[in-house]
């Protein structure tokens, strides 16, 4: 993927956390499919210490990946540290938020905004520092934070505004969008 992209990493996480959910689910008896904390706990089994074999090599001057050289910078662990957790942040926030807004009558896709953001403010987004810094990253997070205590679910001129930002400062929160997608994934699972 890096060579036909020409170095750029367009979908490696996405493909990474979607292929962890579907082997998840085909290691899983179908009638468990619905059962969001059984499936979570089957991703966290099947990449029980991935963190350690993935990156106890690695060093600053072999760290090739971006994950890699955050991990050996911050000790930050990215999707692997959330997939060998049973990944929390989907767990506790993003389809919480999506499941709350679907239920205050929001759409799929306004829900889906809120849980977006909600997804930002409880990971360490590596796509967004690998486009910019850990300080930008920090400080994305708080001002997320403050918008989403004024309201947890903000109107769409509210997102076009941090869309417009974001692509004025060429941030993207590509990690916490592969999150998204994964709640997304894991809601239709439970409500199919």
């Amino acid at each position: 993927m890096n060579q036909a992209t020409n170095g750029v990493n367009t979908h490696k996480g996405a493909l990474f956390s979607i292929g962890i959910l579907c082997g998840a689910l085909g290691r899983l008896p179908r009638e468990k499919w619905k059962n969001v904390k059984v499936v979570l706990g089957e991703c966290a089994a099947m990449t029980k210490g991935i963190v350690e074999h993935d990156f106890r090599e690695v060093t600053e001057e072999n760290a090739g990946t971006t994950g890699e050289k955050l991990y050996v910078k911050y000790g930050i662990t990215g999707i692997r540290g959330q997939a060998e957790k049973g990944v929390p942040a989907v767990m506790e926030a993003g389809l919480p938020a999506l499941e709350r807004g679907l239920k205050k009558g929001l759409s799929l896709e306004q829900a889906g905004c809120a849980a977006l953001l909600a997804l930002m403010v409880s990971t360490v987004d590596t796509n967004l520092i690998g486009r910019s810094n850990r300080e930008t990253q920090l400080q994305v997070t708080e001002e997320i934070k403050e918008i989403l205590e004024k309201n947890p679910y903000p109107e769409e001129d509210m997102m076009e505004i941090l869309d417009r930002a974001f692509i004025s400062k060429n941030l993207s929160p590509g990690g916490s969008a592969d999150l998204l997608a994964f709640t997304y994934f894991l809601y239709f699972l439970k409500e199919q």
